[in-house]
């Protein structure tokens, strides 16, 4: 309560000073940003098991969460939980991989964005509570979510059939996971992104431009990335994907708010995966900050990116499943693994 009161506060001065922050937030949308990056910094030094512990404890809007069927299930040995919808399509699948940078969060914490996914595209959701650093670093989060993947084909399940989502941590997952799968030669049928951390290093302009509509903080953002990264460095590709080699990538949506921190770093990836011949969709969020569907209960636009995603998935596990791509090439000793910024 304590959070929420001086926020309350904050957002009445800020507002009497200058306006709203954003042109479409009312006051209560900016009181509850305001309290999100309270909380952000709060927590930062809490031990990761206590910050894990209380959110999940924490209420979560439920309305949408019981309009669907929740199942709990184990896939590939990781826990995992189904968010089916009324009438859900045959074959495809969405597996969701939640964020909170690889260091907390849950199929708890993101129940209502994954009920929210399942009726929009009609399709059964599946989350997964992937291991967490720093007591597991990476890879095994990379490790649980290609587990996941392969239990739901050995299920019956063609990769062609299954669409891989995931917000904040979890769109960098979504997307490692791709191209690892690329390299195998059995893509999901598609990624859809939303607000993805691709660079570990918060070097983009946007991490400082966007500070004050967004919750956390760049510097937070930073320290968060070592304690998942550890000995690695954080440009890393296998950690921060955007300097990965993206072309012979199935298609992917890539969804930003153009207030938030990420916004470049979504863009960019957008822009660089065009180039690599891929097909992507980008969709910028008026007005929003990190990860907007997740406050779809408090802004119309949220509620809008969650429906655009429902809508692409629907659409792109409506398709006839693809063949899987070959695997890449090996590349030649001494050439380059990596794209690079410049």
């Amino acid at each position: 309560m304590k959070i929420f009161s001086l926020a309350f506060v904050e957002t009445a001065v800020e507002r009497a000073r200058r306006g709203p922050a954003r042109p479409s937030w009312g006051f209560g949308f900016e009181w509850v940003v305001r309290a999100l990056r309270r909380d952000f910094i709060d927590m930062l030094d809490w031990p990761y098991p206590k910050a894990r512990a209380d959110l999940d404890a924490r209420f979560y809007p439920d309305k949408t969460v019981r309009r669907v069927k929740r199942t709990a299930d184990v896939l590939g040995g990781v826990p995992a939980v189904w968010f089916e919808p009324p009438g859900a399509m045959d074959r495809g699948v969405v597996l969701y991989l939640h964020g909170g940078s690889y260091l907390v969060g849950s199929t708890k914490t993101h129940a209502d964005l994954m009920a929210r996914l399942a009726l929009s595209s009609g399709a059964r959701v599946v989350g997964i509570d992937y291991r967490l650093a720093p007591e597991h670093r990476y890879p095994a989060q990379l490790e649980d979510a290609l587990a996941a993947f392969g239990a739901l084909v050995e299920r019956g399940h063609a990769p062609g059939e299954i669409a891989l989502a995931g917000d904040s941590a979890g769109g960098n997952l979504a997307l490692v996971a791709q191209l690892a799968l690329r390299d195998r030669g059995e893509q999901a049928r598609c990624a859809a992104l939303i607000s993805p951390w691709l660079d570990l290093t918060a070097s983009s302009a946007s991490t400082r431009e966007n500070d004050p509509t967004d919750y956390g903080t760049r510097e937070g953002l930073v320290r968060q990335a070592g304690d998942f990264a550890g000995a690695i460095p954080l440009d890393d590709p296998r950690l921060s994907p955007l300097h990965a080699r993206l072309d012979g990538l199935g298609p992917l949506l890539v969804q930003v708010g153009d207030a938030e921190r990420l916004r470049d770093e979504g863009l960019e990836l957008a822009r660089r995966a065009r180039e690599a011949g891929v097909d992507v969709t980008l969709d910028v969020l008026r007005d929003m900050p990190h990860n907007g569907p997740v406050l779809a209960e408090y802004h119309p636009e949220g509620a809008r990116g969650a429906e655009t995603l429902g809508s692409y998935l629907r659409a792109r596990l409506s398709e006839p499943a693809r063949a899987p791509r070959p695997p890449a090439p090996p590349r030649r000793p001494g050439e380059a693994a990596t794209a690079r910024r410049g």
